[in-house]
């Protein structure tokens, strides 16, 4: 008898815990969304567009840098960015994604997008709320 009152208490003590924990609400993952783009319209409307989404998700942040600000050079050589391109998206230091069996590159223009079809890229908005949906979990 005297082996289960001291075990009961430990076992309380479990027990509170697991309740505790389980009726936490989860937490939304912390997103960080860096936008590289050039200063220019088409681009800009790109970059509008892709902070609209991000603004769907709770703990999204977004930093954005232009290439063609000196200040920039930094965070593009930290992802070796050297190709002219109008937009490059990176969310948590990633610009490549795998959905549905397909790799998602955030860069260039959205798929669709008709200003300029040889910076047409092979993401589309619905690919990034995809995205920014599977890093927020159940934070959305």
């Amino acid at each position: 008898m005297k082996q289960i009152l001291k075990t009961l208490p430990g076992l309380l003590a479990l027990f509170g815990l697991f309740i505790f924990f389980q009726t936490r609400p989860a937490q939304a993952a912390a997103i960080e969304i860096e936008i590289f783009y050039l200063p220019h319209p088409p681009a800009m409307a790109v970059v509008d567009k892709v902070e609209q989404v991000a603004g769907e998700f709770a703990k999204a942040t977004i930093n954005k840098y232009s290439f063609e600000d000196p200040k920039s050079r930094k965070m593009m050589e930290k992802y070796h960015l050297t190709d002219h391109m109008p937009v490059a998206v990176f969310i948590n230091g990633k610009d490549s994604f795998t959905l549905d069996g397909r790799t998602v590159k955030l860069r260039n223009f959205p798929k669709g997008d008709p200003f300029v079809p040889m910076f047409a890229g092979e993401w589309d908005y619905a690919d990034l709320r995809v995205i920014l949906a599977g890093l927020a979990g159940a934070g959305r």
